[in-house]
């Protein structure tokens, strides 16, 4: 089965940027969510291969293992596992497959599994948070399966500052990953890096990433005007999803307007579903409306900025 692999350099360093996350995340939260990434990424594999193994000249693409990955490292530590060997299923059917395959999904696939699992599982998804062990606590999950006894139950982060207005934790436990959190989407830090990283090697484009910082911070400023726009940023999945998958090749949007203007509706989205909806996070929702729109968007764009015929020669 694993010869029928295609090799996709681009892909690989995706997944070498999430390597300090994924090992944080063990220090964190124990050696289980190890269990989920690997089971997430085993489903995505086998799902794809059920789709193509009859087509000799076709192979799996490493891109499947990027969904598996990034959907694993978007869930809790406490997710059982079976949910997310679920949601990789659905991302690659219906996020992926069911377009085509590579290069033709409309939506991101990862970001589409998180969110079958945040609407299927909303319990498991939002109830139960594992306290991260801190750097006091050497060598924390690295000798555990699973992360401190310790569990709080409430809502999550957002959700308990949408309630209360108070900060479950300061900015610089949010900034350098030690809170309580999905497992790759704890340190804004790790994941700013991880997006220098892919900016310097050119594999991912810097303008959604920044389009989309600067939009969740003006919106940020102008829904929540007595708090400080970057701890929206850098709590939640917000800053995890702007590196990794609104620069997603296939399903972000196309042309250098398009792309500003696929930014800032992300960011305001998820600003204005966060403040309004149910769901206190909506970065998941936003990047799933605006992947919707943008094909409309870039075919209006393209008809405004089309440059007008030469005239004919006489």
């Amino acid at each position: 089965m694993f010869e029928r692999i295609m090799k996709q350099p681009v892909m690989n360093r995706v997944l070498y940027a999430l390597i300090p996350s994924l090992l944080l995340s063990v220090f964190l939260f124990g050696w289980r969510v190890l269990a989920v990434v690997m089971v997430a990424n085993i489903f995505a594999y086998a799902t794809e291969y059920l789709f193509i193994y009859k087509k000799n000249a076709s192979k799996v693409t490493m891109s499947t293992f990027v969904t598996g990955t990034l959907l694993a490292m978007s869930l809790p530590p406490t997710i059982p596992i079976w949910m997310a060997a679920v949601g990789s299923i659905v991302a690659i059917a219906f996020g992926k497959m069911v377009f085509g395959g590579f290069g033709t999904n409309v939506f991101n696939p990862a970001i589409l599994g998180r969110t079958f699992v945040y609407i299927s599982f909303p319990q498991e998804m939002t109830i139960r948070w594992l306290q991260p062990y801190m750097l006091s606590d050497f060598p924390g999950g690295f000798l555990r399966w699973t992360g401190s006894s310790a569990m709080r139950t409430g809502a999550t982060i957002l959700g308990e500052y949408r309630m209360t207005g108070k900060l479950l934790s300061s900015g610089i436990d949010a900034f350098t990953g030690f809170i309580s959190g999905s497992i790759g989407e704890t340190s804004a830090l790790l994941i700013i890096l991880a997006g220098i990283y892919l900016i310097w090697t050119k594999t991912a484009k810097w303008q959604p990433m920044i389009a989309t910082a600067i939009s969740m911070t003006v919106f940020s400023l102008i829904f929540y005007p007595h708090a400080n726009p970057l701890y929206f940023l850098c709590t939640g999945g917000a800053l995890f999803g702007i590196v990794f998958m609104t620069t997603d090749p296939v399903s972000q949007a196309k042309g250098i307007y398009p792309i500003w203007i696929y930014g800032t509706l992300i960011g305001f989205l998820t600003v204005f579903i966060r403040k309004y909806s149910l769901f206190a996070e909506g970065f998941m929702f936003a990047l799933l409306i605006t992947n919707s729109f943008m094909p409309i968007i870039e075919h209006g764009v393209a008809k405004i900025i089309k440059p007008a015929p030469k005239e004919a020669k006489a």
